[in-house]
Parts: structure tokens; sequence; C-alpha cells
């Protein structure tokens, strides 16, 4: 299987969940900003985020605690700039269509190696030889929500983990970034841009794994999305 890295399958597909129609499962919430506010505002009260606490509670009893390696060094990628975002359509070829897959395994990958996660899938390698979920994946930036008074974008080469992302630095969000995010706030899960057809943009929304350490949260609330930079168009991903 050139190009791939084969890793054990193990557990079920708990992941799946994330594969929700683009027009958004759960449906926006009332006021998904100032729901976001106030999760981070319960983060941060006095300097302490509890959500931290949990985690690494959690991940002292995870097979990957302690094995984990600083990021290599990375830059920023050149912002992108659009005036407009658009749903990424849902083709039902199978369970996923392709740029939906493509985001619904990232998501399972990272809450895995993460620690989280219980789900072993086949990795691809890039072009520049990172491993990653799906090998039309140049790049793939964690955005946080819940970190800081405005949005930020954890700068990697590797794939984000929660582990990697902590030794990150951050930037602000692009044009393309910033027009994402708030469609996602409004409800959608996956966009991208005509005017940056390799760029794509996706949610990540609270599920039960999710509930162990951000306890103040609720299923389907936006805890951070993925923004990825892509080494061809979405509108080929179909075929993948």
């Amino acid at each position: 299987m050139t190009g791939f890295k084969q890793l054990a399958y193990a557990g079920v597909m708990m992941g799946a969940a994330f594969a929700v129609h683009p027009t958004g499962k759960y449906g926006p919430a009332a006021d998904s900003t100032v729901e976001e506010r106030n999760r981070l505002d319960a983060n941060v009260s006095g300097g302490v985020n509890p959500s931290d606490y949990r985690a690494n509670s959690i991940l002292k009893n995870r097979a990957h605690a302690g094995e984990w390696t600083s990021p290599r060094p990375a830059e920023p990628m050149p912002p992108t700039s659009c005036r407009s975002v658009e749903p990424i359509p849902w083709v039902h070829t199978g369970n996923y269509s392709g740029p939906h897959r493509v985001h619904t395994r990232t998501v399972m990958w990272f809450e895995t190696e993460s620690g989280f996660g219980i789900v072993r899938m086949m990795l691809s390698v890039n072009s520049r030889g990172i491993d990653v979920p799906s090998s039309v994946i140049d790049r793939v930036e964690l955005v946080s929500l819940l970190t800081d008074d405005k949005p930020s974008v954890y700068v990697l080469d590797d794939m984000p983990t929660i582990q990697l992302s902590r030794q990150a630095k951050r930037r602000p969000l692009d044009e393309f970034e910033r027009l994402g995010l708030e469609a996602v706030r409004r409800g959608q899960d996956l966009v991208g841009s005509r005017e940056a057809p390799t760029r794509m943009f996706g949610a990540i929304r609270a599920h039960a794994i999710c509930l162990e350490c951000h306890t103040s949260a609720k299923a389907g609330d936006l805890l951070g999305a993925f923004t990825y930079y892509l080494n061809k168009p979405v509108d080929q991903l179909y075929d993948e």
C-alpha cells in the first residue's frame, strides 16, 4: 500500500458523528459567540483553565502519555484573502463525501492521537513526508476559540494534537478563516471558497469524548475548527 502508513485498527468508529450535513446537524446556536465567551470565561477565570487539569489527568492514563515530542519548526502560511465562503456540498458517496470524509478523518485522528479517541486508522504520507489522515492534505492547523479573547491559529507543520498545540506559536486568523469561523458559528460544518479552491475550514463540535474535559459544553457546541491547505482543489476531492 504505497504512500500509506499502517496503524493497528482497534475499537469502533466513534468519530463518525462529525460527518454531519453542512447545513448543521445541530443548527446554529441562539448566539454562539456569547456561548463561546461564557465557556472562555469559565476556562480562564482566575488564570486557571480547569479543562487543562482534566485533560492532564485523563492523559496520564492513556497509552500515549509521556511519549510526545516537540513540534518541528514551522512558519505561518501566506494569508488567504477572499470575499465569501460557501458550504461544501454534501455528496452521498458511501458514508461520506470526499471533502467531508477528509474532515471527519482529521477530527478522528486528532481525538485519537491526543489521547482521547479509540480509533486507529491508516495514515497517508503527503508530498512533504508528513503523516496525514488523507494524502490531499498539505497542512492542517487547529483554530483555538477558548484560550484567548480572540480566536487564533496554532502554527504547526505536524498534524495538530493537544500536546503539540500547547507548544506552538499562534497567529491571527486570515480573511478566509474569519469568514469560515462566521459560517461555522452560524451552523455550517465545512466551508470553502471559489476564490481559494485549495482551502477548507471545518468545525470541531462537542460530543461525548470532548465532554470529559469541556465540562461546560454540551453536545453540538463549537469547540474549535480545522483550517486546511490542500494539494488539489476541493471540487476534485469527490473522486478520492
